[in-house]
């Protein structure tokens, strides 16, 4: 062959050919139009070579010169595993599995052959019904065989395109769709498949609207990646940009006014001084002595509340750096140069930016610091170094993340260094209740450690993952025990007249609830993707529910009381549940259309707490010795779980009191006050789901090993003698790939389901 050869090349992939009508024909097969359509039975194609070669055998099967094919008795799931099929309804292979049994040939019997005058109705009228009634083929996409290789790639891309596809996007379930193809490929775990057996089968079927598939498209993404803005619901680059610019304009306005105060040199004009004296000399809370020009704005910066709280943590950050413990995270060394770096990072303007880039990007992902009552000037100095830190980490500029990177373990240091987090909690002695004072500053050193927690497990080197999952985590869950699950509980606001509402009480309470639910969902996660043993046990999680983002968010007492006295209204149960009843609640056997209904008004934070705490079932039935284990509870929490998230997806996810902006709308100002990752808490129930199906699934291509076919009719038996191995082996690991490598080979099932 001569080396200079030119070849055609395809403008999609790298694949060549030497002759244009070849590249041509494989350059059509990139998308999923099928122009070829075969006259006689309707089937679409994408090559005209493969319709001719169809055409020859199905003019004949039309003619009569080939026997048609023995009748099909087996049902859909049997045609789809080449098993023997009982032929009953439900069969035994589709009983034993506990999932819908279908026979789509028997709907469409009647249908494959239409009378001679519907026929030639039918030639006659390009509308006509005649024409566009499915054939046996389109109904059972899954016992179609893909043609070509070509074809097998296209429908691979679709296939991808709908896994990974948001649900909660208009037109996913609901869009007119011709072919029901890739549909089939989400039916694995069919919603009430594995869940009730007792279910009549012939019940089961469900047509799409009103059982909407759900897909790995974050979840996917969240196991693959690592850092907190691939990871996470980070809002897009614009959004994180306009962000910078929205402060930066507001820090300009507001230097613009101190100068102007300030004067050039010498101090404030005359005037603006003797305005200013008369100010403060009519507050109540400044010595009415004060006259004459006021010279304390000539430098500003120095009576800015926030600058001792800045002073405060560069003094901790050289202590803890200068003064290192044996194994110490920490590994700089004090100098000048990291002194001017430390001044520099830890500056007002900085702090100011980074608290906002928290709010605005990171918040809503972690909802558990109540912003309208938050004071940076008289926070835990480690918090606030926390939340810089941690809002450093979501700036669009690529120097500020990686100066916060400088800083990770020193403020990790920090913050498990101090007297806060580590000293005994002070109660009362008449009552055995938290002072509310100490109270304030404990939950704010937990919110720092849980702080420190989230970035350096999502954007430190893998020793500081180890390190905090290990050992940093535990001191998180032992503070909390010492605080007192039991404590974070509400009062009643619906009590009788006399009741006066205290609002900062309430926030402080809320903060404490919520910051419990974030550790108890971090060790779960940990639970769920590292498969580590849970530190937290249900039953010790009596803390009430998170109160809607409509209370958590409210800027006023009067409005956060109104909105909570409207939650409750819905059901005299919201108020008082705690987050073991909840789960209590879903586990044991069915429930009724409204206790689904109560618990969609949970909200999505709390439905997805529940579905976690699933998950830790999950883990303690794979690792059981017991047979059935926590199967049946799980199969209960799993049945009764998505009811409740549908019902909550589709008549509360859209506004108020759970969602507070629309996702259109969103601007740096309001974006705080949007729904973070949690809202794909539909992707955790479908993992628990696949996890179960896959445990107790005889398929043997979900099995680790494969018994011959004399076997196979043992397998049950087999199964119910032994119980299956965990199908993630590798425990207390730092990488996610076990998760994402059984999301992928659940993708792969499908695909190879299709082709049989």
């Amino acid at each position: 062959m001569s080396d200079n050869q030119e070849f055609f090349h395809c403008p999609v992939c790298s694949k060549r050919y030497k002759r244009r009508e070849h590249m041509q024909r494989h350059w059509a097969s990139h998308n999923a139009s099928r122009p070829h359509r075969c006259a006689q039975c309707s089937r679409a194609f994408q090559r005209l070579d493969v319709l001719k070669r169809h055409a020859r055998t199905c003019e004949a099967r039309a003619l009569g010169l080939i026997a048609p094919s023995g009748r099909r008795r087996a049902c859909d799931l049997c045609v789809r595993q080449k098993k023997a099929c009982s032929a009953s309804q439900p069969c035994q292979n589709c009983e034993r599995l506990s999932v819908p049994c279908c026979y789509s040939f028997n709907v469409n019997q009647e249908n494959k052959r239409p009378s001679t005058s519907q026929e030639s109705v039918a030639a006659g009228s390009d509308s006509s019904e005649a024409q566009t009634l499915p054939t046996t083929e389109d109904i059972n996409p899954i016992v179609e065989t893909v043609e070509t290789v070509e074809e097998l790639a296209v429908n691979e891309a679709d296939f991808n395109a709908v896994i990974l596809a948001d649900p909660l996007e208009a037109g996913i379930w609901d869009a007119p769709d011709t072919s029901g193809s890739w549909l089939d490929y989400l039916n694995f775990m069919p919603a009430r498949s594995l869940l009730d057996v007792s279910t009549n089968r012939q019940q089961l079927v469900t047509t799409r609207k009103d059982n909407p598939r759900y897909s790995f498209r974050f979840l996917d993404n969240f196991t693959r990646r690592t850092g907190l803005l691939e990871s996470f619901e980070c809002g897009t680059p614009a959004l994180r940009e306009r962000t910078v610019t929205s402060f930066l304009q507001q820090q300009v306005g507001s230097n613009v006014i101190l100068r102007h105060l300030a004067g050039s040199h010498s101090g404030p004009s005359a005037d603006v001084a003797d305005d200013l004296a008369a100010a403060l000399a009519d507050s109540s809370t400044i010595p009415t002595s004060i006259t004459g020009p006021v010279t304390f704005v000539q430098n500003p910066w120095l009576h800015d509340p926030l600058m001792i709280k800045i002073h405060q943590i560069i003094v901790i950050a050289k202590e803890v750096v200068t003064m290192k413990p044996r194994n110490s995270a920490v590994t700089v060394e004090w100098s000048p140069l990291l002194e001017q770096k430390c001044i520099e990072f830890f500056s007002q303007e900085n702090v100011r930016k980074f608290l906002t880039l928290y709010w605005t990007i990171w918040h809503p992902n972690v909802n558990l610091i109540h912003r309208p009552t938050f004071d940076p000037a008289t926070a835990n100095p480690t918090l606030l170094a926390a939340m810089a830190v941690m809002g450093a980490s979501m700036s669009p500029n690529p120097a500020d993340r990686d100066n916060a990177k400088l800083w990770f373990n020193c403020v990790e240091e920090m913050v498990f260094t101090d007297d806060d987090l580590c000293s005994e909690p002070l109660y009362t002695l008449d009552t055995g209740v938290l002072i509310p004072a100490t109270q304030k500053r404990k939950v704010q050193a937990l919110q720092a450690a849980y702080i420190v927690c989230l970035y350096q497990n999502w954007e430190g080197t893998d020793a500081s993952k180890r390190r905090i999952r290990r050992y940093r985590f535990s001191t998180v869950v032992s503070v909390a025990r010492d605080i007192g699950l039991g404590s974070a509980r509400h009062t009643d606001c619906r009590r009788p007249v006399g009741y006066e509402f205290e609002w900062k009480s309430f926030a402080v309470k809320e903060e404490l609830i919520r910051t419990f639910l974030w550790i108890f969902l971090l060790d779960h996660a940990f639970v769920t993707f590292n498969n580590l043993p849970p530190r937290l046990v249900i039953k010790e999680m009596k803390i009430h529910m998170a109160r809607p983002e409509a209370c958590f968010q409210a800027a006023t007492a009067e409005e956060c009381l109104e909105e909570l006295q409207k939650w409750s209204a819905h059901s005299a149960l919201l108020p008082v549940l705690t987050l073991h009843e909840a789960v209590e609640m879903v586990c044991k056997g069915g429930m009724h259309e409204g206790m689904h209904e109560t618990l969609a008004h949970l909200g999505a934070l709390n439905l997805f707490a529940v579905i976690s705490a699933v998950h830790s079932l999950v883990f303690q039935h794979q690792n059981s010795f017991a047979e059935d284990g926590h199967l049946v509870a799980i199969r209960h929490a799993l049945k009764n779980w998505k009811p409740a998230w549908d019902f909550y997806t589709s008549k509360l996810s859209g506004g108020p009191p759970h969602n507070m902006i629309s996702g259109d709308a969103l601007t740096p100002e309001n974006a705080w006050r949007r729904i973070g990752f949690y809202r794909h808490a539909q992707e955790y129930w479908l993992l628990a789901s696949v996890i179960i199906d896959r445990l107790t699934s005889p398929d043997q291509a979900w099995r680790n090993e494969s018994p011959s076919d004399s076997d196979q009719a043992q397998q049950p038996n087999l199964r119910e003698a032994t119980p299956p191995d965990p199908i993630l082996s590798r425990y207390d690991q730092t990488s996610m790939r076990q998760v994402n490598d059984l999301i992928a080979d659940f993708q792969k099932f499908q695909i190879i389901s299709e082709e049989d």
